[in-house]
């Protein structure tokens, strides 16, 4: 049996990438949004022989794309938040008895396979939580905890130094395995600037350089 569980929390692309909206169009903030989800749920396709998949998301078009990849779906009705979705992704998790899952949001720039078959398969006891750090904000792009349910999550800013003392406070071994492809989101017009400097997704530089992003900048 699989004892993974790979959670893509992913909302509706109607209403994501709002913090770009000084950069770019709802339109183009859509689209965006929906090239970035294409981009992961053809990637994860690769990892269902040595982990589950779980796309938890409130949105119809994402939930049938899933679907089509012979993913697992959890439908939200509402969309109430990253935090909450993960949440209700661990209830989940627990009650189909995977021993351990990891939470990837679905909208990260540069996934790469190499990084996440060895986050996959690092050394976890159990008790234990491995942690991914974000860039810029002390966030947390990556999360593995077992069992699924070792702490509460909470996502945004400050994530990061929260749950290391919070594993510390519960005296779970905690381990910081730092992964340049979960590292870049793209959230904010700065994340575009890295992602145009220095970045390796070319189907998705060139969608920015047509839209003319780099001369916004």
């Amino acid at each position: 049996m699989k004892d993974i569980n790979i959670v893509l929390p992913i909302k509706d692309p109607t209403n994501a990438k709002e913090r770009l909206s000084s950069l770019l169009t709802s339109e183009q903030r859509r689209a965006l949004a929906l090239l970035l989800i294409e981009q992961t749920l053809a990637f994860f396709k690769d990892f269902t022989s040595i982990a589950n998949i779980l796309v938890v998301t409130d949105s119809d078009r994402v939930a049938g794309r899933a679907e089509e990849e012979g993913y697992s779906v959890l439908r939200e009705e509402t969309a109430e938040g990253e935090t909450a979705a993960v949440e209700k992704a661990t209830r989940w998790s627990v009650e189909h008895g995977f021993r351990s899952q990891v939470v990837i949001p679905g909208d990260m720039a540069e996934l790469d396979a190499a990084e996440i078959r060895r986050l996959l398969t690092q050394d976890r006891p159990d008790p234990s939580v491995i942690l991914c750090p974000a860039t810029g904000d002390d966030g947390t792009n990556a999360i593995m905890t077992t069992p699924p349910d070792v702490l509460r999550f909470r996502f945004g800013d400050r994530s990061f130094p929260d749950y290391v003392e919070k594993a510390r406070d519960k005296g779970v071994p905690c381990f910081i395995v730092r992964l340049d492809s979960l590292v870049l989101d793209l959230d904010t017009p700065d994340d575009v600037r890295a992602l145009l400097r220095n970045g390796r997704n070319a189907a998705l530089k060139k969608v920015l350089e047509e839209w003319d992003i780099p001369r916004k900048l």
